[in-house]
């Protein structure tokens, strides 16, 4: 945490203020917005599964040490980073934000439903966590993203509104992971965050006009506009 404040305070640059002050209950009003809101319940979806992952797979890895369980999770946050720092950014060039965004959320899904399918082998689920930090990067770099870009509210209310309802999702998740595999069992647990990503990719493919960035939006009017010289 050292460290962390002191590159803040060293490497980033001054960040200009909001044109005016956000008012006490701007960021609640902010979810009336419809694009923002939507965007928000898909974060809330994905976000509960990926605190199942943290908070209920580390209880699967029977029999690995404290060390080994450590080392799974350095794997699954080292391919998370590397998604949402570098991969992330290039495959949204080569193909699209919505595109990227269905497969990050699809291999996701199936992660989770190897897991789910393989509760009662350590290893099997090591793997499946390993794995599952890459396209939980993917997915977290885009809705971001895709959230942060609105253009009739301020982006420090959009953050906090945003940042409101995705944490409500990991709120919960633990919770109900564990009272989950107490009535039923751990392979029901990921099973049920498995449905919880089903239902995300059909709000994504529902409102897939959301999910164009504004840098997208400017490469079509380019291509448009390219078309008409023609």
């Amino acid at each position: 945490m050292f460290v962390a404040a002191m590159t803040i305070v060293f490497l980033l640059e001054p960040i200009a203020k909001p044109v005016k002050k956000a008012r006490f209950f701007a960021g609640a009003d902010a979810l009336k917005n419809h694009r923002l809101r939507s965007i928000g319940i898909i974060a809330l979806l994905y976000n509960f599964d990926f605190f199942t992952i943290l908070a209920y797979a580390p209880f699967l890895l029977v029999g690995l040490t404290e060390m080994q369980v450590g080392f799974v999770f350095f794997g699954w946050g080292i391919l998370l980073a590397i998604a949402s720092v570098f991969v992330a950014p290039r495959l949204e060039q080569k193909a699209n934000t919505l595109t990227t965004l269905l497969i990050g959320l699809g291999f996701f899904l199936v992660c989770l439903v190897v897991i789910g399918i393989n509760a009662d082998q350590p290893v099997l689920v090591a793997f499946g966590v390993i794995i599952a930090g890459f396209f939980q990067g993917l997915v977290n770099t885009l809705l971001t993203t895709v959230a942060m870009e609105n253009k009739t509210i301020e982006r420090n209310v959009a953050s906090s509104a945003y940042s409101f309802i995705r944490f409500t999702g990991w709120a919960i998740a633990p919770f109900v992971a564990g009272k989950i595999a107490e009535k039923w069992s751990a392979h029901w647990t990921f099973y049920f965050a498995g449905l919880m990503i089903l239902i995300g990719i059909l709000f994504v493919l529902r409102n897939q006009q959301y999910f164009i960035t504004a840098e997208e939006e400017e490469k079509e009017i380019e291509m448009i506009d390219g078309k008409e010289l023609l």
